[in-house]
């Protein structure tokens, strides 16, 4: 776990280029939050596998394919977290997962990869992540803690003497102190603020799948800002079976024109099928009309 910057992309592609070095490695999984994340970042990234190996020893990538093939032979493929069921099938003796504190289908991707970890003598995983309060992160944290087969390292953003000195300095200026600076900068996972009305756990354990089952009725409400700036816009569409409401999609954002909002909840209504827009009309009651 690493804040941003730390160096945990360059130590994930190092760790896999000296494993494939060693003959240690001959099959290899690369999972990240996307394809295009696996792409840019982990094999073609200014610190990625491609870039860390030496002249010669670079492995050559295949889009079609989505395979990283070395010249030893040693052969690595490429698999979203937003598709855990391309995990099913292909064998691997060795895997690098990037940014699992931002995978969609986080435990569920973990789980399909952890049962095709099955070639050779010991199998093992990398996780590379800026910490998240999700599922997974939490998940790994616990086995670590109880004295299982999870080692946790950690790194913080100042801790790399690659990166400019200002641009650091710049952001812990402008951070530190915060929830923010302590989970992107310094790497630690942090979860509910101290006298957080609706904690994490909470939010989870009261997820519900509607079962295919279509809504009674889908509105779309916004909380409008009272200007430009770092006040977000609220933007949540709720849906209604029976005497149950679900909370189906968040689109706040912060820093949005009036305009800019006003498109992003049109836009999320007819993402959902909302029949209505309803909008707080204390403030800025007008605007919104006009918006």
């Amino acid at each position: 776990m690493g804040g941003r910057g730390a160096g945990k992309t360059r130590a994930g592609a190092e760790w896999v280029r000296a494993c494939v070095a060693r003959g240690v490695a001959r099959r290899i999984a690369l999972v990240g939050p996307t394809l295009g994340d696996v792409r840019e970042v982990m094999i073609e990234g200014p610190s990625g596998l491609r870039a860390v190996s030496d002249r010669g020893e670079q492995p050559e990538y295949s889009v079609s394919r989505r395979r990283l093939v070395w010249p030893n032979g040693a052969e690595a493929f490429a698999f979203s977290a937003e598709d855990p069921d391309s995990l099913r099938g292909p064998q691997f003796d060795l895997a690098w997962c990037d940014e699992v504190g931002a995978w969609a289908r986080d435990e569920a991707t973990w789980d399909m990869l952890s049962f095709a970890l099955r070639l050779g003598d010991a199998p093992r995983v990398l996780a590379t992540t800026t910490p998240r309060p999700r599922a997974l992160v939490k998940r790994l944290l616990r086995s670590a803690e109880a004295g299982g087969d999870v080692v946790v390292t950690r790194a913080s953003t100042a801790e790399n003497v690659g990166l400019s000195d200002g641009a650091v300095a710049a952001m812990y200026a402008a951070y530190e102190g915060t929830r923010l600076a302590r989970q992107e900068l310094d790497g630690e996972l942090v979860e509910d603020p101290p006298g957080a009305l609706f904690t994490r756990e909470a939010i989870e354990q009261g997820r519900l799948d509607a079962g295919g089952r279509e809504y009674e009725r889908v509105v779309v409400a916004v909380d409008p800002p009272a200007g430009i700036g770092r006040d977000a816009c609220g933007i949540v569409a709720a849906g209604r079976i029976g005497g149950v409401v679900h909370v189906i999609a968040d689109a706040s954002a912060r820093g949005l024109s009036p305009l800019e909002w006003a498109r992003r909840a049109v836009g999320l209504a007819r993402r959902v099928g909302a029949g209505v827009i309803v909008a707080e009309a204390n403030q800025g009651g007008e605007m919104v009309r006009e918006c």
